[in-house]
């Protein structure tokens, strides 16, 4: 609906009817019982898992209210309705558990107004050229003003009079640059302390396009060893804006990481391995590219050091050779040793052995002479 006179509301003029809309009188609820098919309720049952549904309108009351809902505590949607030239788009007073999403509120002087109004969840609408208040908010923190960020249908709303600026992306928008179609300012709520915390740069419009790679696109591999690798990519880009990449070891997601990441440090790898990676882009409806770069990588095989203990059981044999031979060498050089200082046997059967009287010392040869001599002289004495 909302695409068919989306560049009609940019310009302030007139929107185009898309031909799903049909015309309706101003619809008023005024309690559960209200919600009626006269009043344009097109289903549900008021619970939390199906509520009423008011949806498919298009609305209009110059000098009253096109939507006018109160004293209410069923769950109801209102989706896909334009409501527009009015003294009020929508009013909702003492109400509880309303969702609004996808609608448009165009020229009424006040475009969404809750009284005394608590759990009202209000996001992907278009609050266009409201001349007096965009929209205002009595309940405070216990109204929602967007849905989230991550979320596939994620974000808050479209205000024309909105003058933040997309530079970042992320939950805090703080991922920057990086543009993600959400303004990185809060838009206050009228003149309440409420806040859109994602506020939608452009005219809501379903996102049904995903992401895509620009030619030339490639994820490389860099610090490759035996066990781990870095991957790096270019950037992908979307109609609105980019918001994660997951990473895939063949069909397996092995990471999942903000817009502004480009590198994943892969570990636990197996050496001499084939491994396949791949890289998606998603959107922040969750669209999800299917043609991303990829990458087939073979991890090397490991060198091992001597101080490992691998290292000597895979070289067990040379190893065992190496110790036969230093094992060897040391044996016949000790028994070169040993034949080197043992005695040598007389060679012939003539040659003297020395004498140990050449070992007598000096002394003792002279007493041994004195001695001789004196018996000598005994001797010659008896015989004279």
């Amino acid at each position: 609906m909302i695409l068919i006179f989306l560049s009609m509301l940019i310009f302030e003029t007139a929107p185009v009817r898309a031909l799903p809309l049909q015309s309706h009188s101003p619809i008023f609820i005024d309690g559960d019982k209200s919600f009626t098919i006269a009043n344009g309720v097109g289903g549900g049952s008021g619970t939390l898992l199906n509520p009423f549904l008011i949806q498919n309108w298009n609305v209009t009351s110059p000098s009253g209210t096109a939507v006018d809902i109160r004293n209410t505590t069923a769950y109801f949607v209102i989706r896909d309705v334009f409501a527009g030239w009015s003294q009020y788009g929508m009013f909702f007073r003492n109400v509880t558990n309303a969702d609004v999403e996808n609608s448009t509120l165009f020229k009424n002087q006040y475009g969404l107004t809750l009284v005394s109004s608590s759990d009202a969840i209000i996001f992907n609408n278009n609050f266009i050229n409201n001349t007096v208040l965009q929209a205002s908010d009595t309940g405070g923190f216990q109204n929602s003003w967007d849905n989230g960020y991550y979320s596939p249908s994620g974000g808050g709303n479209y205000w024309s009079d909105y003058t933040g600026i997309d530079n970042c992306s992320g939950l805090s928008q703080n991922n920057c640059p990086a543009p993600d179609g959400i303004g990185d300012t809060w838009y206050q709520i009228g003149p309440s302390s409420t806040f859109d915390y994602y506020p939608l740069m452009r005219p809501f419009i379903p996102d049904m396009t995903p992401p895509g790679w620009p030619s030339g696109s490639k994820l490389s591999a860099f610090r490759i060893t035996p066990t781990s690798l870095t991957l790096d990519w270019t950037n992908a880009t979307d109609n609105v804006g980019v918001v994660s990449y997951t990473v895939y070891e063949g069909s397996m997601i092995k990471a999942n990481v903000t817009v502004n990441v480009h590198e994943l440090n892969v570990t636990g790898l197996k050496p001499d391995s084939t491994y396949t990676f791949k890289v998606e882009a998603a959107d922040r409806t969750n669209n999800l590219s299917n043609n991303g770069p990829s990458l087939t990588i073979t991890t090397p095989t490991p060198v091992l050091s001597i101080f490992t203990l691998e290292f000597w059981l895979r070289n067990l044999y040379f190893v065992l050779a190496a110790a036969a031979i230093v094992v060897s060498a040391v044996l016949v050089i000790v028994f070169r040793r040993r034949k080197a200082t043992s005695p040598v046997a007389p060679s012939e059967a003539g040659t003297r052995v020395p004498s140990r009287l050449n070992t007598v010392p000096e002394s003792a040869k002279l007493q041994s002479g004195m001695v001789r001599g004196y018996w000598r002289q005994r001797a010659n004495y008896l015989v004279s």
